[in-house]
């Protein structure tokens, strides 16, 4: 599935993916059972990536935190 190398903007690619996937599915499904089908299958793989969500989202932002921290550091560092 996604490993902890993911970054943020490919784990946003993958999501918007499964998305367009599934909502394409959900159309197809009001006439073809098969596509219902396919559709309630994705919306379980949906379900297993917006859990993962959090804990990518989370890692990110600790991310964007310590560029932030290093950032600030550096310009009191040249302000001494």
């Amino acid at each position: 599935m996604i490993d902890d190398k993911t970054t943020y903007r490919e784990f946003l690619e993958i999501l918007k993916n499964e998305i367009g996937d599934f909502l394409s599915m959900a159309e197809k499904g009001r006439s073809i059972r098969y596509s219902a089908r396919l559709a309630r299958k994705k919306s379980i793989r949906l379900r297993e990536i917006l859990k993962e969500f959090r804990t990518v989202s989370i890692k990110n932002d600790k991310k964007i935190t310590n560029i932030l921290s290093e950032a600030k550091k550096e310009v009191n560092e040249t302000n001494v």
